[in-house]
């Protein structure tokens, strides 16, 4: 099987729905009981909604009244919650169980505004409901479910990263930062770092592998301008080549001296 066809059965493995949360066994919280209980049961059915995919990923209904039975507001607030609060790199693509692409929301960015919601609101109600779902997405995300399935992306991850990198092996010419012939055993490095990677897309692109001599790759790290990810790859160039200079000009006097 080629590269071609074995990248996209694992991409397709990767953003293909594996189950709904509501099928997933995971522990409910405490109530306070200080909103309805139907309130509760509003958030259960909305978070039971989301979708479990290949990668591991759990992506919350992009349905405004979903988002809305979570935070306990309105639809209205919802839907501008998710027009303007919401990055587009939160809102991913999967394929549904009938093989048609839908969009869902990373359920840790849902996470992530239930707490803001519960420490902004002064409704104890409100506050009550929200605490409920952040706690709800904690467990969610803690089931055995959901950990089976990361393990198994992070395995398919992997075997995809692994082709990439032997693609970008094969089409290396020069250090991509030093623009220097590359030395018989060179390193292939990820601009985007693959531990802490969200995003499926971002595994397949051609541009996220570079090939480094060792020695740029070492410096790189060392000196943490391969990893300041307020860089951009043209700035952490201009900074690597920099030290790289001058480094080699300190290695010339040290040996012109001996």
């Amino acid at each position: 099987m080629k590269n071609k066809e074995r990248k996209e059965l694992i991409l397709a493995d990767l953003k293909e729905e594996k189950k709904k949360i509501k099928e997933c066994n995971y522990e409910k919280p405490n109530k306070k009981n200080l909103a309805y209980e139907e309130e509760y049961k509003k958030v259960d059915e909305a978070l039971g909604k989301s979708t479990l995919i290949g990668s591991g990923e759990i992506l919350f209904s992009s349905n405004p009244n979903h988002l809305a039975d979570v935070l306990s507001t309105t639809p209205k607030v919802a839907k501008t919650l998710i027009l303007t609060k919401i990055p587009d790199k939160s809102k991913k693509s999967y394929t549904n169980k009938e093989g048609n692409e839908e969009t869902g929301i990373s359920i840790s960015k849902i996470q992530e505004l239930t707490g803001e919601y519960q420490s902004s609101t002064k409704d104890i109600k409100t506050a009550d409901v929200c605490a409920y779902a952040n706690k709800s997405i904690a467990n969610i995300l803690d089931s055995s479910d959901v950990k089976v399935q990361r393990e198994s992306g992070r395995y398919n991850v992997q075997r995809l990263d692994n082709i990439n990198k032997e693609e970008a092996r094969r089409e290396a010419k020069t250090d991509a930062i030093t623009g220097e012939k590359l030395e018989k055993e060179f390193d292939i490095h990820h601009l985007t770092p693959r531990a802490t990677e969200t995003d499926i897309n971002e595994i397949t692109k051609k541009e996220n592998y570079i090939p480094l001599n060792k020695e740029t790759h070492i410096i790189g790290h060392s000196s943490e301008i391969l990893d300041d990810s307020n860089l951009t790859f043209e700035e952490k160039k201009e900074k690597l080549n920099t030290i790289i200079k001058e480094k080699k000009k300190e290695d010339w006097d040290f040996w012109r001296r001996v």
